[in-house]
């Protein structure tokens, strides 16, 4: 699932658990290449994946992970030594 159009986040989906007596499910979601996961309670997949979407909008971590990249030295910028 690619978000985002400055930089190209693609969440994985790692787990899915359903507790009993509970008809909500919890996803769980990593951020590809970081170890930044969500863990998301609702109803679908869909759902899930549009509450994981807001939530790295609102915390802005596509620039945070832009940033952390471009001072990395990744993909255009130049590394310092």
């Amino acid at each position: 699932m690619l978000l985002g159009e400055e930089r190209k986040i693609v969440l994985e989906l790692v787990e899915v658990v359903r507790y009993e007596g509970s008809t909500e499910k919890r996803y769980r979601f990593r951020i590809k290449g970081t170890n930044l996961y969500f863990n998301i309670p609702a109803l679908s997949v869909e759902e899930a994946t549009e509450k994981a979407r807001n939530m790295i909008r609102d915390m802005q971590l596509e620039k945070i992970l832009e940033e952390i990249e471009r001072r990395r030295g990744g993909e255009g910028g130049s590394k310092k030594a």
